[in-house]
Parts: structure tokens; C-alpha cells; sequence
């Protein structure tokens, strides 16, 4: 650091270069000028050779400084203790609030180091690296007696831990502290596997003292509710996934499911050494909104904190669907609305109670325009369907025109026995198409398929994942040409490239057109598993305030994950607040783009996001990691073996300036620096400073 005081050579050449230069000017008479520049030239020579004394001290301070010279505190006595460095990396998971023979893990952990922190003396250092879901450094180098304090308050995390990321952070503080002392890394865990993973790709230096610290059995029989899935939708089965991780067989349990603090289901769970299983839950019928399920496990076992599981799920308000209905028999299956209904309502003729998306009635044809004269802002219901009228009553048209442009939904089917010139009369303005003539497969054996799909609306979002079913599998025997309207979307087309369904907006409700029948009279859709969530997400895409009617997601986080809550463009710098149940608050502030964001080290349990009214605006779902609940560890001594040491001598950090850790010496570069800062104050001052 010594041999930067060459940089002294810098500060005169400057002044050489800049030195003033006389220029030779024709004057009439100098006479009154001679005196008083005699006395500025002297100033000026003072000044500037003031200037070069404060900028070769200025970086002589510097350099000496990054030198750290020090004063001797006195020479260290025969056989005095060589001092000692203490860095503690800490496991802060999940696992580590698992119970067993000595009691809980953490507290068992805490004991240990405070009992290694009271065999320091004062001149001794101490530091803390925290593993969680991220790896930190709690505290620097302190005294023992500091460090005591910041154990003493500090809590458990809800997440994962590597404890390779900790080790890499403490070497890093090793090589931040004194070299002359003796360095000692305690490693406090309960060794569980998950945490341990991959610790041979850190390298330890062989000059570093490396010692365990093990909080826990190495054996933690443990029962966990490892996944709880509720979903409000129709056709999706509630469960719940039980796992044993346990040698023995586990009996006698027993699991609780509570709707909203209600216990609706208790189910005996009976579980071999290592097995799994999964339970599907029957939900009572529930009103629409936010809700809360807590399933619980009743046993005893190491870890309390995996034997519930939380999930948060909204119920909508169900769509009102008014299906036209032509036929009149009794036997509902030779009905043309017959799939539809089946697809919208399976449970109206039920015993069965499921939470529904949609609540289906009928209307003769006859009997829609009177349906449809709702008084007020309330409309009637919320979708009108037409599967292929033959017939269209006086009056049908103009009343589905004024529902539509109110804000009402209308689904268009076609079939035998349509009037094409009828329908584009009838529904002029409405359709996004005009239809022409009906077209006939060539093949009747094989028949239209289904090309190109819009996985970005509503209709099809539901296959835009792999395996979520094969749009091309149902056939189309029959169909229209037709002429699209100005403005129409058309989402579906025939593999030929004829529209299969197009939607118009008209006013402030929206058409939809299927150039199909609702029946297998043109198609075999219908008995295809495909129909259900097609008809369903395009339902929800006509449904009059579709932003508030459709389900909204259910938020489930790990402990561990970012929470970020997309409310859309109109919520940009809005204000909100996230509260725990029964706990504190925490002010949010939407983004640019009206995205919530909130850090992890999350507690389990539930949350809600509400805005500045008051009102709720998301419902969300905290639980521990599924991983934790393995308690499985390794035996401190085979932890060690895995270890991999390095024979290289630690290298010093750029930071271990920052650590004035030699109680032998006192140092003076922070005192050098603070001259240099005062010094180039001064510089300043007078190098800006004018004079006659």
C-alpha cells in the first residue's frame, strides 16, 4: 500500500501544467500597476503552494490510511490465550420447531450457543449467519455478551434452509476477521437431509475449526398433512394428501376438515411406515365469497406445525343462465338443451349438492320476450342461449337486442331446421356473422375437426396446458358459410379454416355465435369430456361484469414465497393493507403496473389483502414447505465426512479492514481518514477562493 505514495507526483505536475504563464501585452504606462501586482503575485505563490501541500498530505493521508498503520496496546504476556473468532451458522427452518427428547429443536439451539458464547471472554468476536429461505448475515463481529442479546430475541423462520449457502457465508466472514486469532465455525442444525443437500461442493479451509452443533434426535417419527387442495369449481375434487414418515405403522388419527371454523368432515387415517394417501373432501353447500379450510391432524408426533394445512377459495355468485327450450316432453334427454343443461347444471336435478358456477332455467320460446323485460338496472339472468330455434317467436328479437346491449350475455347455436334468412333478420346487428348455406362433410365417416384455437380467451383457456384435453378429437358433420361481420373475433376455426365461433360486442354485452348444434344432431362434441370446461369458461366470457363474477384464484404461498397480487392497471400506486388473521398490518403500495409485492418469511395461517375502504380484495393461504416435514438427519459425524476440505490458506477479504478485531493494537486508519475527508474541505474552500 506503501508504494502508492507515488501518486505524490500527480499534484505536481498539475501544478506545472496549470502554472500561470506571462503574456506580453502593449500598455500605455505601467506606473500604477507595479506595486499592487508585486503584492498579488506574492499572494498568489503563497496560495498555490498552499494548495500543493494540502494535495500531496491529502493523498499521503490516503494512502497511509489503506496502510493501516496502529498504535501497540502492549505486547501480549507468555502464555496468554490466543484470541478466539466464533462464527455460528444457524438453521432457522421450519424443521427446527420439531420437539423431541431434550425438547424443542430451537430452543435447544439457542441453549447450545449461548452455552459456546459464555466460554468467550471479552476480547473474543463472535458472528451469526441465519439459514431460511434466504441465507443473511445476522451480525457482524460483535462481543459474546452482544451477540447473547441478538440470540436471545431472535425467532424461527417458516421456510427451507441450505446450510452449503450459510457455510459459504461464514468462510467469507473468516476471511473478513483477524488472522491471527483462532477461528472456530459452529454449525447449529438438526442436520435434517433437505438442508444438508449438496455440502460437498463447499469448500472448507483446513485451517478453519469446524464443530457441530446438533439441536434434535436423529429420529423424529412424524405424521404430515402434506397438500390440501380446495377448488369451488365445478367438476374439480377437493382432497387432501396424508404422509407418514415414520418406521412404524401409524393408527388411531385422525383428520378434521373446518369450512370457516366449522368442522365438516372427520375421517379416521390409518397409515403404514413411509405410505401416503390421499382423501377427497365432500364441501357443504356454501354461499358465495371468500372462505377459509383448515384441515387438522389430531396426533402427536415430533413436528405440530405440519399437522395443519390451510387453503383460502372464493365462491362466486352463480351465473343465471335462461336456456330456450323448444321441445315440450318429458323425458329430458330428447330435449335440444339436453347437453347444455347437463354441462351447465349437472346437479339441478341432484341430491348431490356441488358449488355451481352457474344456476340453469328454461324458457319456451313463446314465453322469452317476457322473460327478458326485466324493470331497472337488474337484468333477468345473466346468459340467454339459443340452441337452433326453428321457430322465433314475434318480439324475440328486439327483446334479446335490448338484454345484449344492457349488458346481458347471448350464446347462438345453429341446427336442423334454422332459417338462415330468419336469423339474419331476426338478430340483425347481433350475430358476428351472416349465415349463408349449410355445408356437409365430405366424409360423413370422418368428419371436421377442430384446428386453430385461442388459448388467450376465457372459451379455451382451460387447454392451454399440456394434457388438458384434445380439442381435436370431436367431429362436425354439418355447418354454415358464412360472412363475417365488421369487428367480429372469431377464437375457433374448422381445420379448413371456416369459423368455428366468433364473439361480437354489441352495446355492453357481448355474442357469441357456434357454427354448430348444441346437440350431436351436427357434431359429437357433446360426449366429449372437452365440452364441459369449453362451455364453462365461454359462459364467463359473456357474463355481464365478468371481472367480478368469475371465480377469482385462490392464493396458496409457501412461508418462503414472494407474495404478488396482479390487480391490473387500475390499481397503480393505490394504497392496501395486508393483514394476518388476528395479527398486524402492512401497508402496500401497488406498482406501475397495479402489482402487489410483499417478502417472504411468511407464519402459516391466512391473510387478506383489503384496500383503503375496507373491503376485501384477495384471501390467501400460508403454509410450511411439504419438504420439512421429512425430519430425517444425518449423524454429526457423518455430516463431517461429507465435508470437503481445502489445503489452500484462506484468503483475506477486501472487507476485513472493515473489522478492527486485533486486541493487541489499536488502529488508526478510520482517524487518518477522517483527517483526509477534513482536508479536502478545506481544499476545496481555498482552491475555489478568489483574491485581488
Amino acid at each position: 500500500m506503501l508504494s502508492g505514495l507515488a501518486a505524490l507526483t500527480v499534484p505536481v505536475i498539475i501544478h506545472l501544467l496549470l502554472r500561470r504563464k506571462n503574456k506580453r501585452l502593449r500598455f500605455s504606462t505601467l506606473q500604477f500597476f507595479v506595486k499592487q501586482d508585486e503584492q498579488s503575485s506574492r499572494r498568489r505563490k503563497l496560495r498555490n503552494w498552499l494548495l500543493l501541500a494540502m494535495r500531496l498530505l491529502l493523498l499521503a493521508l490516503l494512502v497511509t490510511a489503506f496502510a493501516r498503520p496502529f498504535l501497540p496496546q502492549g505486547g501480549a504476556l507468555p502464555g496468554a490465550r490466543q484470541r478466539r473468532l466464533a462464527i455460528f451458522v444457524l438453521d432457522r427452518s421450519a424443521s427446527m420447531l420439531a420437539v423431541g427428547t431434550d425438547g424443542q429443536r430451537w430452543s435447544q439451539a439457542k441453549t447450545l450457543m449461548q452455552k459456546v458464547l459464555g466460554a468467550l471472554d471479552g476480547n473474543d468476536r463472535a458472528a451469526l449467519v441465519g439459514c431460511s429461505s434466504s441465507t443473511e448475515v445476522l451480525s457482524g463481529f460483535v462481543p459474546p455478551a452482544v451477540l447473547g442479546k441478538t440470540i436471545a430475541e431472535l425467532q424461527p423462520a417458516y421456510g427451507t434452509s441450505s446450510l452449503v449457502e450459510g457455510l459459504q457465508q461464514a468462510v467469507k466472514l473468516a476471511a473478513a476477521g483477524d488472522r491471527g486469532a483462532a477461528t472456530t465455525l459452529y454449525v447449529v442444525s438438526d442436520m435434517q437431509r433437505s438442508a444438508c443437500q449438496n455440502v460437498g461442493s463447499c469448500l472448507i479451509p483446513q485451517e478453519l475449526d469446524m464443530q457441530v452443533l446438533s439441536a434434535g434426535d436423529f429420529y423424529s417419527p412424524n405424521l404430515s398433512i402434506t397438500d390440501l387442495q380446495i377448488d369451488s369449481r365445478e367438476g374439480a375434487q377437493p382432497s387432501l394428501a396424508v404422509s407418514s414418515f415414520c418406521d412404524e405403522e401409524s393408527e388411531g388419527s385422525n383428520v378434521e376438515l373446518a369450512i370457516d371454523g366449522r368442522v365438516a368432515l372427520s375421517v379416521p387415517v390409518n397409515l403404514k411406515a413411509g405410505a401416503a394417501t390421499n382423501i377427497n373432501l365432500a364441501l357443504p353447500v356454501l354461499k358465495p365469497g371468500w372462505h377459509e379450510a383448515t384441515a387438522s391432524l389430531g396426533t402427536k408426533d415430533s413436528l405440530e406445525l405440519d399437522n395443519t394445512r390451510y387453503a383460502a377459495f372464493f365462491v362466486p355468485e352463480p351465473l343465471r343462465v335462461l336456456i330456450v327450450e323448444s321441445r315440450k316432453t318429458g323425458r329430458v334427454f330428447e330435449q335440444d338443451s339436453f347437453f347444455l343443461s347437463a354441462a351447465l347444471g349437472p346437479s339441478e336435478s341432484s341430491t348431490n349438492s356441488v358449488p355451481s358456477d352457474f344456476i340453469v332455467n328454461q324458457a319456451a320460446p313463446e314465453d322469452l320476450a317476457r322473460r327478458l323485460s326485466g324493470s331497472g338496472a337488474q337484468l333477468p339472468c345473466d346468459i340467454v342461449v339459443l340452441p337452433g330455434l326453428k321457430d322465433i317467436p314475434s318480439g324475440a328479437g328486439q327483446a334479446l337486442t335490448s338484454f345484449v346491449q344492457a349488458g346481458g350475455g347471448l350464446l347462438l347455436f345453429l341446427g336442423e331446421g334454422v332459417s338462415a334468412n330468419r336469423y339474419n333478420n331476426e338478430f340483425r346487428g347481433l350475430m358476428p356473422a351472416q349465415l349463408k348455406s349449410i355445408e356437409v362433410a365430405p366424409d360423413v365417416a370422418s368428419g371436421w375437426r377442430i384446428g386453430e384455437f385461442d388459448t388467450n380467451t376465457p372459451a379455451f383457456a382451460s387447454f392451454l396446458l399440456p394434457d388438458s384435453g384434445d380439442l381435436a378429437i370431436p367431429q362436425f358433420y354439418k355447418r354454415y358459410a358464412l360472412t363475417s361481420a365488421e369487428g367480429a373475433a372469431w377464437s375457433a376455426y374448422f381445420e379448413d379454416g371456416v369459423p368455428l365461433m366468433g364473439i361480437g360486442v354489441v352495446g355492453r354485452g357481448r355474442v357469441a355465435l357456434v357454427n354448430s348444434s348444441a346437440d350431436t344432431s351436427w357434431n359429437d362434441w357433446p360426449k366429449h369430456k372437452t365440452f364441459v370446461p369449453w362451455l364453462h369458461g365461454l359462459g364467463k366470457q359473456l357474463a355481464r361484469g365478468d371481472a367480478h363474477i368469475h371465480a377469482r384464484e385462490a392464493m396458496s404461498l409457501l412461508a418462503e414465497d414472494e407474495l404478488e397480487v396482479n390487480l391490473g392497471p387500475g390499481a397503480r400506486k393505490a394504497q392496501f393493507v395486508l393483514q394476518q388473521t388476528g395479527g398486524q398490518k402492512l401497508a402496500l403500495t401497488a406498482d406501475d403496473l397495479g402489482r402487489l409485492h410483499a417478502p417472504g418469511q411468511w407464519a402459516p395461517g391466512f391473510y387478506s389483502v383489503q384496500d383503503r375502504d375496507g373491503r376485501e380484495i384477495q384471501r390467501l393461504a400460508v403454509n410450511i414447505p411439504p419438504r420439512e416435514s421429512d425430519l430425517a438427519a444425518w449423524r454429526p459425524l457423518d455430516w463431517q465426512q461429507q465435508l470437503a476440505r481445502s489445503q489452500e490458506p484462506l484468503r483475506s477479504s477486501p472487507n476485513a479492514m472493515l473489522y478492527d478485531l486485533r486486541a493487541d493494537r489499536k488502529e488508526l486508519w478510520r482517524l487518518l481518514l477522517l483527517a483526509a475527508l477534513g482536508l479536502l474541505f478545506l481544499e476545496t474552500i481555498v482552491a475555489n477562493r478568489s483574491s485581488a
